[in-house]
């Protein structure tokens, strides 16, 4: 590539001068670039596909511009582009940019000319863009802009128009408020249509309107606000080039910031809506190394088949043996979504800090308050638009997607050295669009935390639980279920300085089974112990020990081989279950570490299974 530029100062008073360029660049047809060459439409402006073949290149440019102090200026450039696959291509551009007495002029033209072996082709590309600041309306930004991309590309022998040809124009009119003030404010209105290539000529097939209101309120640092919504209406002039119907659509974005109160309350609430199209899932199961998945297979009618119902959330490493993977369908569902994210935190202790503080001040001020929800819906679109995030329940047919998390918790004297107390409710919902129909799950848990530190040394925890988990999948009846847990689980910890910590604690879960879905009833009592050993600081031994005895009853008698049960036992038999582990760490160098990992269980009455693995880290 060479270049060569030149620069002549035609009047020094007002800064005008004139610059002329030309350059030329050869690219030989084996040369492979490791990042991309040239620019993203580059392909586009010369009516080429976006992947071609390589070829040798020939690319001769020559520009001349005429500018002066307030950076108004006037521009031509020819350029002309060969390939050594008979491809030849001539673009002429003129660009222009001025401001008179306020108004902003900002322009461009640009035709290009090309052949190759089969085809001939234009490329036109017209911009006209003219604003003007409004001082007598707070500095406000009115402007229109006009654009157009016609690329036609027709076959030499019979004149036939190429099925890559397109053709588009958009008329812009927006109102815009002063870009150096923090609060900001702006309309905007576009029509856009599209022409689509037929056996001879480029048809109209379509026109859009689109209105967009755009907000940004920053001058505040504890109240901001950020909107972006944009209505869109499309008219669809000729049904057999589009396999479309006319439609309106609604986009919107609203995010509210907070820091109120010194404090005291922090957080931000997030909105979203939109309308689209959801696509029909399918997967298949992939086996792959022990270890390396998610999944497992339990092959429940004993016939040696693979069925979408038989694979389960792996329990242990050693069972993890299958990946889902997720496929795209051609199938499509038009789709209004809303997502609705917040997230609050209240800290008392921000505004009750005072040394006279009365006993309910102080009272008041060991609590804390999290509070956080994301929610992501997707339902079928029919006449009106979705705005209400909270429309449908999870077993609706209207509903296509779901995802839902909620958490809470309060807690006492949660920065307390001594003791504190939590109480934590979460909740997950979960529905998906397959094409074997839909899938639910619904986790919810109240949960209570108390924590206390008897001695430097030792240290009490209680957890208890109370929850509910459900699946539920129609076509797949046996699948279905819905689990009430009750969960309790006290502990006690011996640390010494860092080196030395040792754990141990007892277990108590019952999980039941509604009569609808089976009336499955587990108990399951366990003792766990659990240890580790810093040795020094370039390495560590962790131990664990599990045992765990577990009751399990079913009213078509003590068969624990479907898909309840595998989430019942967590993946153990009925009777004793022996679970034990030991972990082996060490660094060689600085940012080499070495790991060996053991892990055994004896689940009932079935064989013992042991694991075994390594693995060498580098450390950056």
């Amino acid at each position: 590539k060479m270049q060569y530029s030149n620069l002549t100062i035609l009047n020094r008073a007002k800064e005008l001068q004139l610059t002329s360029t030309i350059d030329y660049e050869y690219v030989q047809q084996k040369f492979k670039p490791l990042e991309r060459l040239r620019q993203v439409e580059f392909t586009r402006e010369w009516g080429l596909p976006l992947i071609l073949a390589p070829a040798t290149e020939n690319l001769m440019r020559f520009s001349t511009q005429l500018k002066d102090r307030k950076n108004q200026s006037a521009t031509y450039q020819f350029m002309t582009y060969q390939r050594s696959d008979q491809y030849k291509g001539y673009q002429n551009i003129v660009q222009h940019a001025a401001d008179y007495k306020g108004w902003i002029l900002n322009n461009q033209f640009a035709i290009t000319n090309f052949t190759d072996a089969a085809n001939k082709g234009i490329f036109v590309r017209p911009v006209f863009d003219i604003s003007k600041q409004l001082k007598a309306m707070a500095a406000m930004r009115l402007g229109v802009r006009y654009t157009q991309e016609h690329n036609e590309v027709h076959n030499i022998k019979n004149d036939s128009v190429s099925a890559t040809s397109f053709s588009f124009d958009t008329y812009t009119a927006y109102l815009k408020s002063d870009e150096a003030k923090k609060n900001k404010y702006g309309l905007t209105f576009t029509t856009r249509s599209d022409k689509y290539p037929t056996t001879k000529a480029l048809v109209k097939g379509d026109r859009s309107y689109n209105f967009n209101i755009q907000t940004e309120l920053l001058s505040s640092s504890r109240h901001q606000l950020l909107l972006n919504a944009t209505y869109r209406k499309l008219d669809v002039y000729n049904t057999t080039l589009l396999n479309q119907k006319a439609d309106q659509t609604l986009l919107g974005r609203a995010e509210y910031l907070i820091n109120e109160w010194k404090g005291f309350v922090t957080g931000n609430v997030l909105y979203e809506l939109g309308t689209g199209q959801e696509q029909k899932r399918d997967f298949v199961y992939l086996e792959v190394p022990a270890g390396q998945g998610v999944y497992t297979w339990i092959d429940y009618n004993k016939d040696g088949v693979q069925q979408l119902n038989e694979f389960e959330i792996a329990a242990f490493p050693d069972q993890a043996t299958f990946i889902r993977i997720f496929t795209p369908t051609n199938e499509y569902v038009k789709a209004n979504y809303t997502t609705l994210n917040y997230s609050f935190v209240f800290n008392p202790t921000a505004i009750l800090q005072s040394a006279h503080m009365s006993r309910l001040a102080k009272f008041l001020a060991r609590f804390n308050l999290q509070t956080s929800m994301q929610k992501s819906k997707k339902s079928v679109a029919k006449t009106d638009f979705e705005l209400n995030p909270f429309k449908y329940d999870i077993t609706d047919t209207a509903l296509l997607t779901l995802t839902t998390s909620l958490s809470n918790t309060l807690s006492f004297n949660r920065f307390g050295r001594k003791w504190g107390i939590d109480f934590s409710n979460v909740q997950n919902n979960n529905k998906s669009l397959l094409t074997y129909g839909y899938e639910s799950r619904k986790l919810s848990d109240w949960i209570i935390k108390l924590r206390g530190n008897l001695s430097n040394s030792l240290a009490f925890t209680l957890l208890s639980k109370r929850g509910l988990n459900a699946l539920y999948t129609p076509n797949f009846a046996n699948r279905n279920y819905e689990l009430n847990v009750y969960h309790a689980e006290p502990q006690l910890t011996f640390i010494r300085g860092t080196t030395f910590r040792l754990q141990g604690g007892y277990g108590f879960d019952k999980k039941v089974n509604v009569p609808q879905y089976g009336g499955e009833t587990s108990v399951s009592n366990s003792l766990n112990l659990e240890t580790k050993y810093n040795v020094l600081q370039n390495s560590s031994v962790n131990a664990k020990f599990t045992y765990n005895a577990i009751q399990f009853h079913s009213a078509a008698g003590n068969i624990a081989n479907t898909t309840v049960s595998y989430i019942m036992l967590d993946g153990l038999l009925p009777g004793n279950n022996f679970l034990w582990s030991a972990d082996y760490t060490r660094r060689l160098l600085n940012n080499v570490e070495i790991n060996f990992q053991y892990e055994g269980r004896k689940p009932g009455e079935a064989r013992t299974i042991h694991t075994g693995r390594a693995s060498l880290r580098a450390l950056f």
